[in-house]
This record gives structure tokens, sequence and C-alpha cells, in this order.
């Protein structure tokens, strides 16, 4: 049976659409376990497991501006984790380790794209809210 290329095409769409619609569902889940004060480290690690799922899937379709997003959301929750004063100091090392790993991601798509201002400003923003641990 042959497709035609604009068939192919649209099926692809449609699948990446409905991934994207499935790891949000995952996502909005994750992120709402994080808004609890019992949240422990391993919801953390899923938190931010699902979130580079998600942003991988984006990067492998081509979606680099939702790649960005995918990944500016985790790493913006991840800062807001290691700077929360309520939270173990386990729990904020954690997330201090994953926010570096977020932001180095996030420094190499913006730097790809030439946006070397966001990427300096981000890791100037990452220093002023990590320097507790430094």
């Amino acid at each position: 049976m042959n497709v035609s290329v604009s068939a192919w095409l649209q099926h692809k769409m449609d699948e990446y659409t409905f991934s994207i619609r499935d790891i949000t569902v995952d996502f909005y889940m994750a992120q709402a376990k994080l808004n609890r004060p019992e949240c422990t480290i391993e919801q953390l690690r899923q938190f931010n497991d699902t979130c580079l799922d998600m942003a991988e899937l984006c990067q492998l379709n081509g979606d680099d501006r939702s790649y960005l997003h995918a990944m500016g959301k985790l790493h913006h929750r991840l800062v807001v984790e290691l700077s929360n004063t309520s939270r173990e100091r386990l729990y904020r090392m954690q997330a201090w380790q994953l926010a570096r790993h977020s932001l180095s991601r996030l420094c190499h798509q913006l730097a790809l794209n030439g946006e070397w201002d966001k990427a300096a400003l981000l890791q100037s923003e990452f220093v002023r809210h990590a320097s507790w641990i430094m």
C-alpha cells in the first residue's frame, strides 16, 4: 500500500501530538506531587525524569521551541525547590544537582540558537539562587 508523503507526514504529526498530550498529563501529575509538603526525593526525581522525557520527545521531533519550554519549566521548578527552606537539605541538594544538569542542557540549546544573552542570564540567576550551596 502506497501512502502519500502528505498522509505519512500527517500521521507522524498526529502521533507526536498524542504523545505530547500523554506526557503533559504525566508532567502535571508529577508537578502536583511537588506541591505537597511531604514530597520525597523520589518524587522530585520522577518530575525531573518526566520533564526530560518530554523535552527529548520534542527534540526528537524537531520541536526546538517546545524543547526549550519543557527544559525551562523543569529548570525553573528545580531552582524553586532548591530555594525552598522548608525542604530537607538532602532534597535541596538533589534539586541543585538536577538543576545544574537542566541548566547545562538549556544553555547548550540556547547557544545552538545563538541566544547567548539568555544563556548568560540563566547562569547568573542560577548562581544567585544556588550560592548557599557553594
